[in-house]
């Protein structure tokens, strides 16, 4: 394999995830840190502040090496499994220990914030619009059908186009473009597309649901501006994900095209590595301008608006991370660390959407083996 793509998928990984991991303590709401509430004025005292910095020279320098071992071995190795094999233990290498890093900041926050008796309960106030449910909070579920419609026309192109189609399907190809898994034609081959475009269309969905249906954060003491914000955040990121799902509809629709015109070339690659690029730099750019909730979205006047303590809710979030309330009737709540929705694990029917997640492409793969 070429060593210019290895360092080029090297660079499309890690920069993306070491940049998002790194600038999250400033994403996140601000009656937050690292996993743990407190009030918004502590976000200026100089401890929280020295925490911050330090995450981010930790995080960002473990980063750079994790990168720079992996660029070094790109030069170096030719043999694309073994290369794969290195860039998943980097990976999930850095990911443990960065997690690793977040930990010793959040235990640091929690013990400061015993120490300075931040968030007296007896003046914490929960905040609610009852109308909330009735606004716009999402894009129309309206914009999935031409998902359906593109689904529908990948079926018809692999049944009445079947006998045009070559009669060995390339399945898999490396970075070179060169096939490296075939299957002999068949039906189920022939429309593995279809079951892949359809598995994807109701993670969508769900993910689609999810942003719609979270649980609502109001900060007390700007419950409007909270509000708004929180609005566009959804809004954005509902259409964010419908432009990048019937983007990986089509991409699909394309490799089988290519199967039926026959198509030569490094398209194979360069087609998913155009739709992955855009979902990178896209959720980039939306995590930067926008936040956690639209903690960074500057409203008409200019203010991004304050926060006030919320109930402490401390003791329900695992490692400031897992949320763990059954007496919660919310499944969807919004992350502490990062951004984006979580499941509320102490209800059931969490655990069976889990289930269902990682039960539902493992059928369809046996159904249309």
């Amino acid at each position: 394999m070429n060593d210019g793509w290895m360092i080029g998928l090297v660079l499309l990984i890690m920069v993306p995830v070491v940049l998002i991991t790194t600038i999250v303590p400033y994403i996140t709401r601000r009656i937050e840190s690292f996993g743990v509430t407190i009030p918004e004025e502590a976000q200026d005292d100089a401890e929280i502040i020295a925490l911050k910095k330090q995450y981010v020279w930790l995080n960002g320098g473990l980063g750079a090496l994790v990168t720079a071992s992996l660029l070094v071995c790109s030069t170096m190795l030719t043999n694309e499994t073994t290369w794969s094999v290195l860039l998943l233990a980097h990976l999930f290498g850095y990911i443990i220990v960065s997690f690793a890093i977040y930990l010793k900041q959040h235990n640091a926050v929690k013990a400061l914030k015993k120490r300075k008796q931040w968030l007296n309960p007896s003046v914490q106030r929960v905040v609610i619009d009852t109308s909330f449910r009735r606004r716009n909070l999402t894009v129309s579920y309206f914009w999935f059908i031409p998902h359906i419609l593109l689904i529908i026309g990948t079926a018809l192109t692999g049944v009445l186009g079947y006998e045009h189609f070559p009669e060995i399907i390339p399945l898999k190809y490396n970075l070179s473009g060169e096939v490296i898994n075939n299957a002999v034609k068949s039906y189920s081959s022939v429309l593995w597309p279809v079951v892949t475009q359809s598995v994807l269309l109701i993670i969508f969905i769900f993910v689609h649901y999810t942003i719609g249906r979270s649980k609502q954060l109001i900060e007390s003491s700007d419950p409007e501006g909270s509000l708004q914000r929180n609005i566009l955040f959804r809004r954005r990121w509902s259409a964010f994900m419908m432009i990048s799902s019937f983007l990986f509809t089509a991409l699909f629709f394309f490799i089988q095209l290519r199967w039926l015109l026959g198509w030569n070339g490094i398209e194979q690659t360069i087609a998913p590595l155009a739709v992955t690029g855009f979902l990178i730099i896209g959720s980039i750019v939306l995590t930067v301008t926008t936040g956690q909730g639209g903690s960074r979205i500057k409203m008409a006047n200019g203010a991004q608006g304050k926060s006030a303590p919320a109930a402490d809710l401390d003791q329900y979030w695992k490692l400031g991370i897992i949320y763990f309330n059954p007496k919660d009737p919310a499944l969807f709540v919004e992350k502490r660390f990062g951004v984006g929705m979580t499941m509320n694990f102490g209800r059931p029917t969490a655990w069976i959407v889990i289930v269902a997640i990682i039960a539902l492409p493992l059928v369809m793969r046996l159904l249309f083996k």
